[in-house]
């Protein structure tokens, strides 16, 4: 019955976004961002003529006669994640662009729960700095909802202003709010402090080598790892204290530039975790990541007197999933001080 009515929206969501395509000339990623908020409008937003009165007219009546609000978040998240993957395969997007899958963000959730599970402060100022279609971090909260007391507050940086209106969109259908910020991710944040920053890291070089002379983590030589120069200015962000967590390559310690990494991480941060994600989300060893967690030093942060290591086991080994519950609340009952 749930896959039903998920494809019934989803019919519904390609079928419109596939008009408004046509009539304005767009990519279907573009077109389906302004196609959501006309479905949540039940309205067909116009722009310096376009669409026509006339095609304006024919949208609308096909969007009065259909609710989104009337599903469930689940049913109409789902519905929408199919037509972000189809955008995706029709637009041919780089594979940094792509949408972080559902089952990251619950992995993700697991951590954090047992990260702050004694942790009074009960209102989390949450970044990501990567937000891309929004998916990684509106999943974690979701997620987190279901199984914490945490009141998160969401913010995201991109620098794609049409990735950034997929996740406003995408946002806005599922009621989750999030202040998105457009921006590249290593210049200076507008806002810092933040209580716990996540994100799903785009891998490849940073261009612009100009804005990465402050860096610890820049290249000696040749360009950057953007991945390793956004890791350090999220953790510059971050409280004292507070909390990163990053999905990376699972090479990211194997790397040429792997050493000046691992020097900025021994001098400013504390390194706490290093998961390896279920093999059985990645098509080749190659593409394969992890989870790593990283503290700021400050307030009552300290090393962890043994590093959270090992492999996160798959979502559908119950058993697995228990012992590996079991093994996080070890971890963050001897790592995680949280002041009272």
């Amino acid at each position: 019955m749930a896959q039903a009515t998920t494809q019934q929206i989803f019919k519904f969501v390609d079928q419109t976004t596939e008009q408004l395509q046509k009539i304005l000339n767009v990519s279907y990623r573009d077109a389906l961002s302004e196609n959501i908020f006309n479905i949540l409008a039940q309205k067909t937003y116009q722009e310096d003529g376009y669409p026509t009165q006339e095609q304006a007219q024919k949208l609308n009546e096909s969007y009065q006669k259909f609710n989104l609000k009337t599903y469930s978040i689940t049913d109409i998240k789902r519905a929408l994640e199919f037509a972000i993957v189809k955008a995706q395969k029709v637009d041919q997007l780089d594979v940094n662009l792509l949408m972080t899958p559902d089952v990251i963000g619950t992995l993700c959730a697991l951590v954090i729960a047992e990260i702050f599970r004694d942790n009074s402060q009960s209102h989390l100022e949450v970044m990501d700095p990567t937000i891309g279609t929004g998916n990684l971090l509106i999943e974690t909260a979701l997620e987190l909802k279901k199984s914490t007391t945490l009141n998160l507050s969401l913010h995201g940086i991109d620098n794609d202003d049409s990735l950034l209106t997929i996740a406003a969109a995408l946002s806005q259908a599922v009621n989750e709010k999030i202040d998105l910020y457009h921006q590249d991710a290593v210049a200076d944040w507008i806002i810092s402090d933040y209580d716990l920053v996540l994100a799903d890291l785009p891998v490849g070089y940073y261009p612009m080598d100009d804005n990465t002379l402050d860096f610890q983590t820049r290249a000696q030589k040749g360009h950057s790892y953007a991945h390793h120069l956004i890791i350090e200015q999220a953790m510059k962000n971050v409280r004292p204290g507070g909390i990163g967590i990053f999905i990376v390559p699972a090479q990211i310690f194997q790397t040429n530039q792997a050493k000046t990494l691992a020097h900025w991480l021994v001098s400013s941060v504390y390194l706490q975790a290093v998961l390896s994600l279920p093999q059985t989300l990645f098509a080749s060893e190659a593409a394969t990541k992890s989870l790593i967690v990283l503290q700021r030093h400050g307030q009552t942060s300290q090393q962890t007197p043994q590093v959270l290591m090992g492999e996160i086991p798959d979502l559908g080994n119950t058993s697995d999933i228990i012992k590996f519950k079991n093994q996080l609340q070890n971890w963050s009952q001897k790592t995680f001080k949280w002041e009272k």
